[in-house]
C-alpha cells in the first residue's frame, strides 16, 4: 500500500511539473541574446513615466526596455528591418498569469543587417508605440510617450 501511495504521489508531482512548463515559457530561436533580464541597462535611469524605450548599448547592441508584470514581462521575440525602420515583436506569454506590478525588463539584440547606424532609425515596438533614434551610438535612448 505504501509503495502504491508513493507511486501515486510521484505521478501527481510529475504531472504538475509538466503542466508548469511549455513551449511558450521562453522565447524561441528568434529571441534576443542574451536572455532578457530584470531592470534597465547599466548607466540608464528607470523611466516610470514611459511604458517602453530603446537604449543603444556598448558595441551598438540594442536594448528594448519594457515596463509591466514581473512574472510575465513583455520581451523581444523577434526584430526585423525594412530600410531604416526596425519592427520589434514585443510580447508577454499569452495566457500566462501576470502580476499587476510595474517593473522594467530589458531585452537585447543586434541591430538587423542593412540598417545605417549613421541615419535616423525608427523602432516600432508593437502595442507599446514607436520611437526614433537620430544615430545608433552607445548611450543614445528614446522613450515611448505614455498615452493619456
Amino acid at each position: 500500500m505504501r509503495i502504491l501511495s508513493r507511486v501515486a504521489v510521484l505521478a501527481v508531482v510529475a504531472l504538475a511539473l509538466t503542466a508548469c512548463g511549455g513551449e511558450d515559457d521562453s522565447p524561441g530561436s528568434d529571441s534576443p541574446t542574451p536572455a532578457p533580464s530584470r531592470g534597465v541597462p547599466s548607466g540608464v535611469e528607470e523611466r516610470l513615466d514611459s511604458p517602453a524605450g530603446v537604449v543603444v548599448g556598448e558595441e551598438g547592441r540594442i536594448h528594448v526596455v519594457t515596463y509591466g508584470s514581473s512574472t510575465n514581462p513583455a520581451i523581444v521575440r523577434q526584430a526585423s528591418a525594412e530600410g531604416q525602420t526596425v519592427t520589434v515583436q514585443v510580447s508577454a506569454v499569452e495566457g500566462r498569469p501576470a502580476t499587476m506590478d510595474y517593473v522594467p525588463t530589458t531585452s537585447t539584440f543586434d541591430l538587423p543587417e542593412g540598417v545605417d547606424r549613421d541615419e535616423p532609425v525608427t523602432f516600432v515596438l508593437g502595442d507599446f508605440g514607436t520611437v526614433e533614434l537620430e544615430v545608433i551610438e552607445p548611450g543614445n535612448q528614446a522613450w515611448v510617450e505614455r498615452k493619456e
